[in-house]
């Protein structure tokens, strides 16, 4: 087995490498990375639902969806990502036990009492330090997960923290869990210091396993996935799941709220209320704005065509364009 260190802290490009290396590259590999600020989502989850777009701005925290199901998890630099790809479709019940072995080993050798727990979580003394994902790629299965070793918890509990009374959907939810970071056990380490005891535990404790460069093939094609699909709103906040969404805020203009639908990606059954003041009841504003995508650009530019004073005197497109997004 292959082990690759990817330097790159762009999630995106991360996810893309990952993928194109699961489905293009021949041998069976190990592969280690780091994010920079970003929530990662599940393949088969609502976006909306799971993040607080508020903090996610607030942090400058990416927002990128993964090709494993399972749920949304904060990565930084302080996460360290594993990725484990092979060959054949290992989908049985065992597969993320056995697949996570190579990790438990690692780290036990490095003096971190870890077991596999459950379904698809490590766990050092009832707290879990990694939680793992999989699928399907192609002919290949790629397993991968994080380990929390220095990571923000701070900002780990707000930016994955919606409000419940703003979204209201039926899409999987993530499941929240007790958690700990490793240099807690690890005194003195620096995440530097573990990322290279950790691939050369993995060397020791993987039968076969070696350092080797990443194919420059596979970097280019990483960058070309990165965006066409891993940088689009599609990808990211597009889902097949219908929700309702609310959200009110003051503007100079007043108080403006709106309360949707989403079916298909598309705003649905809108509604406008508050204090705000207009020439032409807001309900003709709601009927030109239905049917439109929730794309922040497609939205922002039918916004923008349209004369908004006549149903909401003194809000600019942009200010709108906040209570949808």
């Amino acid at each position: 087995m292959e082990l690759f260190i990817n330097d790159s802290l762009d999630a995106a490009y991360n996810l893309a490498l990952e993928e194109v290396m699961t489905r293009g590259h021949e041998r069976d590999f190990l592969m280690l990375w780091r994010n920079a600020n970003a929530v990662i989502i599940g393949r088969n989850q609502n976006t909306a639902a799971e993040i607080d777009a508020e903090k996610i701005k607030e942090y400058n925290t990416a927002v990128v969806r993964r090709s494993t199901g399972g749920g949304a998890v904060y990565h930084d630099t302080g996460n360290l990502n594993y990725s484990i790809a092979v060959s054949g479709r290992h989908v049985d019940r065992d597969s993320f036990a056995d697949h996570a072995m190579p990790v438990v080993s690692a780290l036990r050798s490095m003096g971190v009492d870890a077991t596999f727990s459950g379904r698809n979580d490590i766990l050092v003394n009832g707290f879990k330090v990694s939680g793992s994902a999989r699928a399907v790629l192609g002919k290949r299965t790629l397993f991968h997960g994080t380990l929390l070793f220095d990571c923000d918890m701070t900002v780990l509990q707000q930016v994955l923290v919606p409000d419940p009374e703003k979204i209201r959907s039926k899409g999987i939810k993530s499941v929240r869990s007790r958690v700990m970071n490793l240099s807690e056990l690890l005194p003195g380490m620096t995440m530097e210091n573990f990322i290279s005891a950790f691939s050369a535990a993995l060397q020791n404790e993987v039968a076969g396993c070696r350092l080797a460069p990443i194919p420059g093939k596979m970097v280019s094609a990483a960058s070309a996935l990165a965006d066409a699909k891993y940088r689009t709103w599609a990808w990211n906040y597009g889902t097949a799941l219908d929700y309702s969404f609310s959200k009110s805020r003051r503007f100079p203009a007043g108080r403006i709220g709106v309360q949707f639908n989403i079916r298909g990606n598309v705003i649905r059954d809108l509604r406008f209320s508050g204090d705000f003041f207009g020439l032409d009841p807001a309900e003709e504003l709601a009927g030109l704005i239905d049917g439109t995508s929730l794309d922040p650009e497609k939205l922002l530019a039918r916004l923008e065509s349209l004369e908004l004073s006549r149903w909401i005197s003194g809000v600019t497109p942009a200010e709108l364009l906040t209570l949808f997004v």
